[in-house]
């Protein structure tokens, strides 16, 4: 299998790994704080994602031979004392997290197939998920970057087809406030708008994958992950506009209301978008955290492949709650991972140091500031309630 090294591919990786996570939450969050608001958190989103990204694929290339970023974190960051005992208590953060991240794909993706499917039992429309999307991680970063490829092209296909069909079905008393609701505040609906579409974009665990499938081109690293994101934010933004201009009341899942207003179409390509989504991020996640397990274990790629999966499988049977849950959840680690680790070892691993990835304004101060700032922000929106 000859590996592609196209930005295209490197970028679909990007977008891939956030797009699934949170695009049908969007549109109601945006709905609920204006357009205003809407238009600067989806602005704000694709620059501080861009700005993190490069400085996590600066970390990656500075370290040199290192795969994932928590061997990142352990060369820079985990000094002293009690490095081991950070080491090892990070290990475990990091795999809770994206164990229920993989465990919230599954549960979103049987979610869809029980719409077709609603005579099997969903226990076993999840394993068959499970199964579909786990044996590409199994075959590895070739596979999962091809696949990304084309399903990642596929799902803007559906997209554009949804547009047009919902361009010729708005609804007649579409309305659509500059600022919002009236009971929310300015801040708290743009820091949860903002913290949703961040969770979206999030795909700091496909950096590392896009270095390796770009054999560290720096330029070409550069190019797909600001390619990655605008995939990324196109493809969040079209699904906002959409669900917002047909649905009599935006619904909290989008593709309901969306559906309802326009019809059996739209609930298929929905769907079929949604499931899709479901394979791009569970691939890239997937093998993140397969990575990681056999790096930080010393364990084989296909032990740390089961140790990776198959938890993730069992808890999203035993685990109560919704597909939102969990994505609040993760949302909300992951933005004080991001915030309180990746910052200081940029700072750190970058000290003194050539910064080929990163341009010097996108690297200022300034930046790092606005950067870590936001992340925060993050973390806050996530528990604000729109």
């Amino acid at each position: 299998m000859t590996k592609d090294k196209s930005v295209f591919t490197a970028a679909a990786i990007v977008a891939g790994n956030g797009i699934g996570s949170g695009v049908m939450a969007i549109p109601y969050f945006v709905s609920r704080v204006g357009a205003v608001s809407g238009i600067i958190a989806f602005a704000t989103a694709y620059v501080v994602s861009v700005l993190l990204h490069l400085m996590i694929a600066q970390i990656m290339i500075n370290t040199g031979d290192t795969a994932d970023i928590l061997s990142s974190f352990n060369t820079y960051l985990f000094r002293g004392r009690f490095k081991n005992v950070f080491k090892i208590a990070f290990f475990i953060i990091m795999a809770v997290v994206l164990v229920t991240n993989l465990a919230a794909y599954i549960a979103g993706a049987t979610d869809i197939l029980a719409v077709f499917f609603p005579n099997v039992p969903h226990i076993i429309l999840g394993i068959v998920f499970y199964g579909l999307a786990a044996v590409l991680v199994l075959l590895g970063l070739r596979a999962i970057s091809i696949g990304e490829k084309y399903t990642v092209s596929a799902m803007g296909v559906i997209l554009l087809v949804a547009l047009f069909i919902s361009i010729r079905n708005v609804n007649p008393d579409f309305s659509f406030s500059a600022f919002g609701a009236k009971e929310l505040s300015a801040a708290g609906g743009f820091a949860a708008t903002f913290s949703m579409i961040m969770f979206s974009f999030s795909a700091i665990f496909a950096v590392p994958q896009a270095i390796e499938i770009l054999d560290s081109d720096v330029k070409k690293i550069r190019k797909s992950i600001f390619l990655g994101f605008l995939i990324n934010m196109a493809i969040s933004v079209v699904v906002t506009v959409c669900a917002i201009i047909t649905s009599a009341e935006v619904t909290k899942v989008a593709i309901v209301g969306w559906a309802a207003a326009v019809g059996g179409v739209i609930q298929v390509l929905g769907s079929v978008f949604i499931l899709l989504a479901m394979f791009t991020s569970y691939w890239s996640i997937g093998l993140a955290t397969t990575n990681m397990i056999s790096s930080e274990t010393k364990r084989t790629f296909g032990i740390s492949f089961a140790l990776a999966t198959i938890p993730a499988l069992l808890l999203t049977f035993l685990l109560p709650g919704g597909f939102l849950e969990y994505m609040k959840i993760a949302g909300g680690a992951v933005a004080v991972i991001i915030s309180l680790m990746l910052i200081p070892t940029y700072l750190i691993c970058t000290k003194g140091r050539e910064k080929t990835v990163i341009r010097p304004l996108e690297s200022s101060k300034v930046a790092v500031v606005f950067v870590f700032a936001m992340y925060i922000v993050m973390a806050v929106g996530s528990l604000i309630s729109v």
